[in-house]
């Protein structure tokens, strides 16, 4: 194989609408784990709600979790962690209540809703990102231009241009391209060796950072438009008959 590394997103990617992985992709996931390909889940999703897809696809290398503030390895062990500092949990706890904004917030130690009333500066964790959601574009535009001018903070916009219907807000430098840069330095890969695949604009980085970035077919415009080639659905297997095509390429 020409390829080492081939990361891969979850919701939309990997997993269907009903979260599952299908008997396809699964095939072909284990396929190319078995051909000596590093194969590397790289998801938003917190570390314990990916686990039960590693151990049952029986993968054995790193994953990359919350939108690359942390990796581990297969088996639990902490690799590398990027926290937000007390001040921006602060600032995103004081902007989601002043404008009306419901968050979703990553620690280490598990999520945490806003609708539980939780005080995220009040609570000493180890804060990763914090997701902000409403049905308000105005209010999140509000947040999210608040939040940009401290300079101190990655953030992600989802939804049409100009009308955001979510945004992780996360430390800076931060990201899934940024953290698989960090594994494969540590596993003596070159990025032109990795295979990324993704559906959604957390993953632009990641598609850009690797030697082929592929983005799903059911991925919005701008997420395809910065990927060098596009994989089937979803609903289709994408995935798995993406990872085929590699391998029969490598045997051509």
């Amino acid at each position: 194989m020409k390829w080492k590394m081939l990361a891969l997103d979850l919701d939309g990617t990997l997993l269907d609408r009903n979260g599952t992985v299908s008997e396809e992709n699964a095939e072909w996931v284990r396929k190319a784990q078995r051909s000596g390909l590093h194969v590397v889940l790289v998801s938003g999703r917190h570390r314990l709600r990916m686990m039960p897809i590693v151990e049952s696809l029986g993968l054995r290398l790193p994953i990359i979790s919350t939108n690359g503030c942390e990796i581990w390895s297969a088996e639990g062990r902490l690799l590398d962690r990027k926290v937000l500092s007390w001040k921006d949990v602060e600032a995103v706890h004081l902007l989601a209540f002043r404008h009306n904004v419901r968050y979703r917030a990553y620690c280490a130690e598990g999520v945490f809703d806003s609708d539980k009333r939780s005080y995220l500066a009040q609570m000493d964790y180890s804060w990763l990102k914090v997701l902000l959601k409403s049905d308000s574009c105005e209010s999140l535009l509000a947040a999210y231009e608040r939040l940009l001018a401290t300079d101190r903070l990655e953030l992600i916009v989802y939804g049409a241009p100009g009308e955001p219907h979510q945004i992780d807000v996360q430390p800076k430098g931060t990201g899934k391209a940024a953290a698989l840069d960090k594994l494969c330095r540590t596993l003596g890969i070159r990025r032109d060796d990795v295979v990324a695949i993704g559906d959604d604009r957390n993953d632009v980085d990641m598609l850009r950072f690797a030697g082929l970035g592929v983005a799903m077919a059911n991925a919005p415009d701008d997420v395809r438009a910065a990927a060098d080639a596009i994989a089937p659905h979803d609903l289709e297997s994408g995935v798995g008959r993406t990872i085929a095509s590699l391998m029969r390429d490598a045997t051509a």
